[in-house]
C-alpha cells in the first residue's frame, strides 16, 4: 500500500463519509477495513434532516432518498387498544428534509459509490496491528488480505473502528460508561399485519406475561411489508439467549410475535440479532496525529436513531479542518477544535438517549422532537468562531450555528427559485453577504472575497444576496442572488452590508457588520495564527 496523507481505519458510513470528503478535497487518503467484504445487515436505519443535508453536500441525496422510505410519523400502541396511545406525524414542510429509514448497507454502499466517484478505493482485508508516531508522521503496521504484513506512512490516522477500537484502545483512551442489563432482540424480516406503511410503530405491554415488553417496527424498503424489528427481551427470556448472537426465525419468533398486534404473521427473515447496549464515550476524540470517530469515540441506546448519525458529523466536522491543515493553510493546533467541538455533542446524545431507554421502560417515552432531526446542534462559544456582532439578538444565526436553509432566492438566466445550501459547502468556506444598497456595500463585499481567495486558495467562494430592488454589477468572484421573497432578510435579521464566513460543514464560523478584505484576514487568523510546518 502506498503512503498517504490520511489513513482510516474502518470501511463503515464514518470511515466512508470522511474518505469522501477528504478525497474531494484533493487530499490522499486510504480507507482500509478488516472484512474481507461489505455485508448487507440492516443494523442502522435512521437518517437525520442534517445527515441528508451532508449528502447533499455530497451528491448523493436524490440516490438516498430513492433507497430509502421516508418514516410519515410515529405511533405507540399500548395493551393492544383500537386506538394508539400516543400518535405523531412528521411534518411534511417547514424542514429542510424529513427522518429517512435507509438500511445501513444502503447507506455505506452510497458512500463507498461517491468514494469511488472521487477516486478513492477501500482496502478490504486489512487489519490494523499496530501503529507509531513520530514527529512528522504515524507508521501504521498492518496485515493484508493474504496474511503479509506491511507498513504505511501517514501523516494522520483516523480510527473508524466501532466500540471494539484498536486505535482507541492503543492510544490509551478509556471507554467512559457501563453496559445497561437488558438485552436487545434484532431482526430484518417481512411483516403481514393490518397497519398503514409509513409510520414508525412501538408497541407496549404491561400485563403480568408481557411485563415490560416494548417493541419497535420501522419499515425498510425492499418489500411493502419489510420492517426491522428491535425488541427489549423479557428478563425470563433472556437465558434461553445465553451464547446466542444470531436466533433462528423460530426462536426470533417466539420473541418477537407475542408483542405484536393479534393475527400479525412475519416471514422472510434476513438477519438477526441479540445483543447488550452499552453507554460509553471517551474523555477525548484523539491524541497528536490520531483521531477516532463515531462508535468508536462514543455509543449509546439506539433510541431516536442518532448513532449512526453524530458518527457521520463527526467525520464533516473532522473533514475540513484535515483538508485545510494538510494543504498547509492551517496548523495542527487547528485540528484540537475537532474533539473541543465534537465531545459536548456526543456527551450529550450519550445522556439524551440513555434518559430516553430509560423513559421507554418506564413507559414514559415522548414522541421523536426537534432534537432529534439534529439540526440544533451548535458550535457557539467554540475556540475558532468569532463574532462582531454581539449586540445581535440570541434568535438569530449566529458564528457556531447550522447556517439555515433559505428559498425564494433568484437568479440571473435561472428560471427556477434557488436555495442557499445550493451554494455553499463542497469543501470551500463560503463569504456570504447582504447588500440593499449598491456602491460601498457592493465594494467592501469584493474586497472580502478577495482576501478570502488568496487565504484559501482554491478553497473559497462567495455568495451576495441582494435585496429586492438592489442592482449590482456582479462580478465572476462571487455568485449574486436576489432575495425575492425577502426570505434572507426575515431569517437573518440583516441589515445591509452584514456578511458571514460558513465553514465547510455548513456552521457559520463569522460574523461582521462591515466587511474589508482586512476583517476577512482578521477572521482567517484563526486558522493562520495557528499555521507552522505541518
Amino acid at each position: 500500500m502506498e503512503d498517504v496523507d490520511v489513513l482510516i481505519v474502518g470501511a463503515g458510513p464514518v470511515g466512508l463519509l470522511l474518505g469522501t470528503e477528504l478525497q474531494r478535497d484533493g487530499i490522499a487518503v486510504s480507507v482500509i477495513d478488516r472484512m474481507p467484504a461489505r455485508g448487507f445487515f440492516c443494523k442502522a436505519l435512521g437518517v437525520t434532516p442534517r445527515t441528508l443535508e451532508i449528502f447533499d453536500d455530497l451528491g448523493i441525496v436524490d440516490r438516498a432518498i430513492e433507497a430509502g422510505v421516508w418514516l410519515t410519523g410515529v405511533q405507540t400502541w399500548v395493551d393492544g387498544a383500537i386506538v394508539p396511545a400516543r400518535s405523531m406525524r412528521m411534518p411534511e414542510h417547514g424542514l429542510p428534509y424529513g427522518s429517512l429509514s435507509l438500511a445501513q448497507y444502503e447507506t455505506e454502499w452510497l458512500l463507498e459509490a461517491a468514494f469511488t466517484e472521487h477516486g478513492g478505493h477501500v482496502s478490504y482485508g486489512y487489519t490494523l496491528d499496530s501503529f507509531s508516531e513520530m514527529d512528522d508522521a504515524i507508521e501504521a503496521h498492518l496485515t493484508g488480505p493474504q496474511g503479509e504484513a506491511c507498513t504505511v506512512r501517514c501523516r494522520w490516522l483516523v480510527g473508524c473502528d466501532g466500540a471494539g477500537s484498536k486505535v482507541r484502545s492503543a492510544l490509551g483512551l478509556p471507554f467512559e460508561g457501563e453496559k445497561f442489563p437488558q438485552t436487545f432482540a434484532l431482526a430484518d424480516v417481512d411483516v403481514d399485519w393490518a397497519f398503514p406503511r409509513g409510520p414508525m410503530y412501538r408497541f407496549e405491554w404491561s400485563d403480568a406475561a408481557r411485563a415490560n415488553a416494548s417493541l419497535a417496527a420501522v419499515p425498510v424498503r425492499g418489500s411493502a411489508r419489510r420492517y426491522r424489528l428491535s425488541m427489549i427481551v423479557q428478563e425470563a427470556r433472556t437465558a434461553s439467549l445465553a451464547g446466542v448472537t444470531a436466533p433462528d426465525f423460530d426462536m426470533m419468533s417466539s420473541l418477537l410475535l407475542p408483542s405484536l398486534p393479534q393475527g400479525t404473521r412475519l416471514s422472510s427473515m434476513r438477519w438477526s440479532s441479540v445483543y447488550r447496549v452499552s453507554h460509553r464515550i471517551a474523555p477525548a476524540y484523539g491524541k497528536g496525529r490520531v483521531f477516532i470517530a463515531g462508535d468508536a469515540a462514543h455509543i449509546h441506546p439506539p433510541v431516536g436513531g442518532q448513532g449512526m448519525n453524530t458518527g457521520l458529523q463527526d467525520a464533516h466536522n473532522l473533514a475540513w479542518k484535515l483538508a485545510l491543515v494538510a494543504k498547509g493553510s492551517a496548523g495542527p493546533e487547528l485540528l484540537a477544535s475537532y474533539s473541543a467541538e465534537r465531545h459536548p455533542v456526543g456527551l450529550d446524545v450519550v445522556q439524551s438517549t440513555s434518559a430516553a431507554l430509560n423513559a421507554v421502560l418506564a413507559r414514559k417515552a415522548a414522541n421523536p422532537a426537534m432534537r432529534e432531526t439534529q439540526l440544533l446542534i451548535a458550535y457557539r462559544g467554540s475556540a475558532i468562531v468569532s463574532d462582531a456582532c454581539p449586540d445581535v439578538a440570541l434568535e438569530l444565526p449566529a458564528p457556531g450555528d447550522r447556517l439555515p436553509d433559505v428559498g425564494g432566492l433568484s437568479q440571473r438566466f435561472v428560471g427556477y427559485p434557488r436555495r442557499l445550501h445550493e451554494f455553499v459547502g463542497n469543501g470551500r468556506h463560503t463569504l456570504l453577504g447582504y447588500a440593499d444598497a449598491a456602491g460601498e456595500q457592493y465594494d467592501a463585499f469584493v474586497d472580502g472575497c478577495r482576501a478570502l481567495a488568496a487565504l484559501l486558495p482554491g478553497a473559497a467562494s462567495a455568495v451576495l444576496v441582494t435585496a429586492r430592488g438592489c442592482e449590482v454589477q456582479g462580478d465572476e468572484l462571487m455568485t449574486v442572488l436576489t432575495d425575492s421573497a425577502n426570505e434572507f432578510a426575515d431569517t437573518f435579521g440583516a441589515p445591509g452590508g452584514m456578511v458571514w464566513i460558513v465553514r465547510p460543514d455548513g456552521h457559520i464560523g463569522w460574523r461582521t457588520r462591515d466587511c474589508s478584505g482586512d476583517l476577512v484576514s482578521n477572521f482567517c487568523e484563526h486558522y493562520e495564527r495557528l499555521k507552522r510546518p505541518a
